[in-house]
This record gives structure tokens, sequence and C-alpha cells, in this order.
């Protein structure tokens, strides 16, 4: 049986690791082509400055035309037309991308058109606001083209400066079926474990902390991550864990030993296999970069 596939994010296209990208429709057309059907593991709005058509998330179907914002979190199915006439702008990012800077793990949730369980993926923007918002996206193209000299400060506020802006659009309510509510259940359930994951990752490793905070067994919350994050539970966890390692090697003046310490790794031994595992490279060949 053919499973529905899965994009990931793509963050050394531009000559260094940029958690965010900004592609016009037209250039992913060739993947539309050939996977109409397929699953994001990361935060997609798609910007709509021309044409109209139906496009479906998670079997909800979005009457979409000029001035209309598709708004995607991890884990959401689309089902694009297989050969969309539509123009406009996708904007990319992975959600580590804001909240390694904003510093709060509920960041996004604060935006209702990006929240688990919201009513519709949907939004419309008068004319004057998309235009804005179109000047914003044209602005994150420039800067991401400066390469390995782009400045992500500057990105990160292009991108908020956006989302505050789309607060101001108007939430288009779209029907919802049973399918429809197992999947946002899904999602809240994913949701749920990323943002305990942020909480609680130097507390415990261990995925039957998890399960249990959520009240669903471990090999259940295992087939979730698989479905809608493209890794195990424990894999999930491990590299969030390894992101804050980076973090710590790059900003702080802690050592191995102590940083291993500091999130909960019995030994700096394991601390190191499992950081080349993830990373390429050991922490102390990666500080020294």
């Amino acid at each position: 049986m053919k499973s529905i596939v899965q994009y990931q994010f793509s963050n050394e296209k531009y000559g260094k690791t940029l958690l965010i990208d900004i592609v016009p429709i037209s250039e992913i057309n060739k993947y539309i082509e050939i996977e109409p059907t397929h699953r994001l593991t990361f935060y997609d709005m798609t910007f709509i400055t021309n044409g109209s058509e139906n496009v479906f998330i998670n079997q909800t179907e979005l009457s979409v035309q000029a001035g209309d914002v598709i708004c995607s979190i991890p884990g959401e199915i689309w089902s694009w037309p297989k050969q969309t006439q539509m123009e406009g702008y996708v904007l990319l990012f992975e959600e580590e991308f804001l909240l390694s800077f904003f510093n709060d793990k509920q960041f996004l949730n604060k935006f209702r058109y990006l929240r688990p369980g919201r009513t519709s993926p949907l939004i419309r923007l008068n004319k004057k606001l998309f235009k804005n918002v179109v000047e914003y996206l044209k602005q994150i193209n420039i800067e991401i083209k400066l390469g390995i000299d782009s400045s992500e400060h500057v990105l990160r506020a292009l991108v908020y400066l956006i989302l505050a802006q789309l607060e101001r659009a108007e939430v288009i309510s779209v029907k919802t079926t049973d399918n429809n509510i197992k999947v946002e259940q899904a999602n809240r359930h994913i949701h749920e474990f990323i943002k305990l994951v942020n909480e609680h990752y130097l507390q415990s490793h261990d995925v039957q902390f998890f399960a249990d905070k959520l009240f669903i067994s471990a090999n259940y919350l295992n087939r979730m991550t698989k479905e809608y994050l493209g890794s195990t539970a424990k894999s999930y966890i491990l590299k969030r864990v390894i992101q804050e390692s980076q973090n710590l090697l790059k900003y702080s003046d802690l050592t191995v030993a102590e940083i291993s310490g500091q999130l909960g790794f019995e030994t700096a031994n394991y601390f190191n296999r499992l950081f080349r595992k993830y990373v390429g490279k050991t922490p102390k060949e990666f500080r020294n970069k």
C-alpha cells in the first residue's frame, strides 16, 4: 500500500543552516505534480496573489482565492490540484527558527491561525493588508538570497511582523467531518507532546514519561510521532536535547562534561556518541568550528 509522501525541511540550501525559506508557488509546482497529496513536517504559509482553486488540508476542502493565506502546521496533509494555476509565495519555517530567539515555547500557539484545533487553516486579508504582507515577503526573499551574509535577526523580525499582521485577517469557516476531528485530535496530541518536550527535556528523555503526561500509551505516542513528525518519540526528544547542546556549545563556556550533566546524560561518553550520531561531529569539533 502506498504511504503518504512526507517532505522534510531543507536547511542547507543557502550555504549555511537556515530554518526559513520562501519560494514562489511555481517552484513547488513540480513537486505538486508528482505528489499532489503529501504531508509537511514544518510550518507552511501559502499566500495567494492570483487565481482561485480548491485545496484540501486534512480532507477539509478550502475554496482559495487571491488575498487568501493557507496556514499549515507540522503534520498536516495537503492535497493540491495536480497542476495548480494559482500564483503566490510560500513561506516555510521550522518551529525552532522562532522559538530559539523568543524563548517562549508557546509563542506560535498565540496566533489563532496556527493553533492546534483551530477552526480553519484559511484566512483572508483585505487588499491593503495583503499588499503590506507581500512587501514583507519580498524583503524576506531579498535577505535570504544574501546566503551566508543573511541575518537571522532581520528574518525573524520580518516573520514576526507578518504573523502579527495576519492576526487582523478574517478566518474563513470550513465544514468539519469526523475524519477532520480525528486528525485534529491527533494534531492536538502532537502539539501537546512538543510542548511537553520543550518544558521537560532536561528532566527526562524517557518516552513513557511524556506518554503518561498525555494519558496515552508509549506505543500510541510513537505511532503518532512517526506519522506526523517523521520520527519516533525518543528520536524527537533526543533531537531537542541535542539542539540545546548546540546552543550551549556555541554560546556558553561550559565544558562538554558540564553540558552533558546539565542535559541529563549519565556519562559524557554517551553524550559524545549521541551528539556525533545526530550532528556528524563531536561536541568539541562542533564548538571549534
